[in-house]
């Protein structure tokens, strides 16, 4: 990819990625401190985004079937990129055997790019709330996050349906391609796509069970409350 042409874009979060386009702009502007070029690269065609239940997207997919993956921080900066329809090349890390690209670095048919500039963080789960969206359908591919684990699936019209990796993992079989899936849960619908993070989830609408959502809170004493800046273990004495 073309590292000699960079100019500004103000991304999803500003300062964790960079647009590069304009020579002009180069000594302004914070790029990734890594050397990119070695890693390998990845072209192909944008089938479809990748969205969230909270709105965001965690990468795309392409008309092959991989799994163009980045960070949350980059998040809609990528959407601002590049469309479905449009071909692009990714530079970052292969899954071994999964249908998946850990990209650090995004370039689109046009030649500019987006790329990781910093330290990237975790993604802290997003509640949604609203009505319920119910999907119903055929899987076409298993959804992987970031770190090639599995979390769910992406339906025929790419439609995501995200579930926890322990919930994802005891029902690898009902997310399969070609596998009739109905689910239900809260989430968003937008111009990037819909997205839900399962409640309810089967091979049908009489076949569903209950299962954890992969943005419910965290066990533990409630913010507020007199347990909750108590450090476990923190008032034991020798």
């Amino acid at each position: 990819m073309a590292n000699s042409r960079r100019s500004s874009l103000l991304p999803a979060t500003a300062g964790l990625s960079v647009l590069i386009a304009g020579p002009a702009m180069a000594a302004s502007q914070a790029v990734s401190p890594y050397d990119l070029s070695p890693l390998p690269v990845v072209t192909g065609t944008v089938a479809h985004y990748l969205p969230t239940p909270g709105g965001d997207i965690d990468g795309v997919i392409l008309t092959d079937g991989t799994q163009v993956l980045c960070s949350h921080e980059l998040g809609l900066a990528v959407a601002g990129l590049v469309k479905p329809g449009e071909r692009i090349s990714a530079r970052g890390l292969r899954g071994r055997s999964l249908p998946i690209v850990r990209a650090y670095e995004i370039e689109d048919q046009r030649g500019r790019a987006l790329e990781d500039a910093e330290t990237i963080s975790a993604r802290l789960p997003v509640a949604t709330s609203g009505p319920d969206i119910v999907v119903d359908g055929t899987v076409r591919a298993p959804l992987y996050s970031l770190h090639g684990r599995l979390v769910g699936a992406v339906m025929q019209d790419y439609t995501t349906v995200h579930l926890t990796p322990s919930e994802a993992t005891r029902l690898t079989a009902w997310l399969q391609p070609g596998h009739a899936l109905h689910a239900v849960g809260n989430g968003s619908t937008s111009a990037l796509g819909t997205a839900i993070d399962a409640r309810e989830i089967g091979p049908s609408l009489g076949q569903t069970i209950r299962v954890a959502p992969a943005a419910a809170p965290q066990a533990g004493p409630f913010p507020g409350s007199a347990a909750y800046d108590d450090i476990p273990g923190g008032s034991a004495h020798p």
